[in-house]
């Protein structure tokens, strides 16, 4: 974002007088800047600070201790809006102290699952993830140079599209995996005592994110569990099918009625559907999933049971059309 627009957006928040597009383009913009978030410009020493009289310094930090009582976001956001001010005041520009890397060009997306739903989420490079409910993914908006790189907090089913010119890393709490074209299951919830990769199909390399020490080279049916307290890792065999069961804990439906599956479905997918009429909404459906196929073959299938179709209207809407039902006995596996 270029220093200009977001002192602007940055003001127009102290005022109070932010459109929810711009509240949202704020929040982006932050959780963009990841370590790199600048708070160095309030430490004494720093280049800012030096730019600041005692006096302005002091300011500063006076701003910046009051507004910490208001909600975790808006107490960042105010706390950048005072630095900001105080930097444009006395050095005349923003740009030098909001020059971001290259990776912060990027728009990321930030993912939060609430529960108790999944989510089915097809990444820039055509990969996919499969979020467990209260989970979360970051990533840019397109995959540039020769990684591509995410992080997650939570637990995800990754299928990671092959690319043997850059490899695909998730960040997930203090381990590092590492993966060129594979299938895998990572848990790594924050404040839990332990991380594990399983690995379902292919080959990952899972080390630790600060030291970067090689801790395992896992194949199809292995487990790494890591310990955060102990800094220690147990490799160990496992069925990876059981580590991934709850991929289809949203997608088994027994003599449901369809509007009830067509909800299970928007939430795991992210979209609307809705029924051209009332009576195709109420036939029953019997269907099961492993939970990572694409939204195109779960419509297929479920209306295919009840001589259905469906048309995508946009990104986010589906209309499922049909006469009904009188018959309640075609089923799907």
């Amino acid at each position: 974002m270029e220093a200009h627009a977001l002192y602007k957006l940055l003001e127009k928040y102290r005022q109070g007088s932010c459109s929810p597009e711009e509240l949202e383009l704020l929040e982006r913009w932050y959780a963009s800047l990841g370590k790199d978030r600048p708070d160095s410009l309030l430490e004494e020493g720093s280049e800012a600070a030096r730019l600041l009289t005692d006096r302005k310094l002091q300011e500063l930090r006076t701003a910046v201790t009051r507004e910490s009582r208001v909600l975790p976001f808006r107490k960042r956001v105010l706390r950048w809006a005072a630095v900001v001010s105080g930097l444009i005041l006395l050095a005349g520009s923003a740009a030098y102290y909001f020059k971001p890397a290259s990776r912060q060009n990027e728009l990321v997306r930030d993912h939060r699952i609430p529960a108790p739903h999944s989510r089915h989420i097809t990444l820039p490079d055509g990969s996919l993830a499969v979020l467990q409910a209260g989970s979360r993914l970051e990533y840019p908006s397109a995959f540039s140079g020769r990684i591509r790189e995410v992080t997650l907090t939570g637990e995800a089913y990754f299928d990671i599209r092959p690319d043997a010119a850059r490899s695909f890393v998730i960040h997930s709490g203090s381990l590092r995996t590492t993966v060129l074209g594979t299938a895998f299951n990572i848990r790594a919830y924050e404040g839990s005592p332990e991380i594990t990769v399983s690995v379902t199909r292919g080959k990952v390399k899972v080390e630790t994110e600060q030291e970067g020490r090689l801790l395992a080279v896992l194949t199809p049916d292995q487990q790494v569990v890591y310990n955060n307290m102990e800094a220690t890792a147990i490799r160990q065999p496992l069925a990876a099918d059981s580590a991934i069961q709850w991929l289809r804990k949203d997608m088994v439906f027994e003599n449901l009625p369809f509007a009830v599956v067509a909800q299970a479905i928007g939430n795991r997918y992210h979209v609307n559907i809705r029924f051209e009429s009332e009576e195709l909404a109420n036939c029953p459906i019997r269907a099961s999933f492993n939970g990572t196929e694409p939204l195109e073959t779960v419509l297929s299938v479920v209306c295919g049971i009840r001589n259905a179709s469906y048309t995508i209207e946009d990104d986010n809407n589906v209309l499922i059309t049909g006469k009904g039902c009188q018959q309640p006995n075609n089923t799907a596996k």
